[in-house]
């Protein structure tokens, strides 16, 4: 991809997170998007033919943003990288960061559209499995260690079931992400050695 087309990429991402967050996905509408994005109408739409192309791309940007933060700490101890990736998905200032908070419910919308779209189904499940094939490798390192005396797959999908739990819980209700990581704190201290 070329300099021009990653910037006009990012920025269509940005728009579309603006437009997400704002409108939700029932309203979400490529005028919508259009209407946050500095460029023309026109060229949403030689990039992306429908809104949900579109939006799937937008998964795929996230989730490509989020892999680069959690492969930046590889150097430290597999505790303190799982606590890095834990807090990327659900920070202890999710209540007081609001464009973390947008971004969460801005997922969550799209994700409850899945039982709905086989593309999205398809999408989620794919980010899902990333997910725990991360929180499975820092685990599986932290059993080499010594760190934790856990099974590194299941305690992966238990894991992340908690974590995205946390986060819905967090999003819909308003508890501050602090509280809200009061039960991932005890799994993780299960897993201790």
């Amino acid at each position: 991809m070329t300099d021009g087309a990653v910037g006009t990429r990012a920025a269509i991402m940005e728009a579309t997170f603006e437009a997400l967050s704002k409108h939700g996905y029932a309203d979400l509408t490529i005028q919508t998007i259009a209407d946050e994005f500095e460029k023309s109408k026109s060229l949403l739409y030689y990039h992306y033919e429908t809104k949900d192309a579109l939006l799937g791309d937008f998964l795929e940007f996230v989730l490509d943003e989020f892999e680069a933060e959690v492969g930046a700490d590889e150097d430290e101890d597999p505790e303190s990288r799982l606590w890095g990736v834990v807090r990327l998905l659900l920070p202890p200032d999710l209540t007081d960061d609001e464009e973390a908070r947008r971004l969460r419910t801005a997922l969550f919308e799209l994700r409850m559209q899945a039982p709905y779209d086989e593309g999205y189904a398809d999408r989620f499940a794919a980010t899902d499995e990333r997910l725990v094939a991360t929180f499975e490798a820092i685990l599986a390192e932290g059993v080499e260690t010594g760190a934790f005396d856990v099974d590194p797959g299941t305690g992966a999908e238990l894991l992340l079931d908690a974590v995205m739990g946390a986060t819905l819980r967090a999003i819909t209700t308003g508890i501050d992400g602090r509280t809200s990581l009061e039960p991932v704190e005890a799994l993780v201290e299960s897993f201790r050695a």
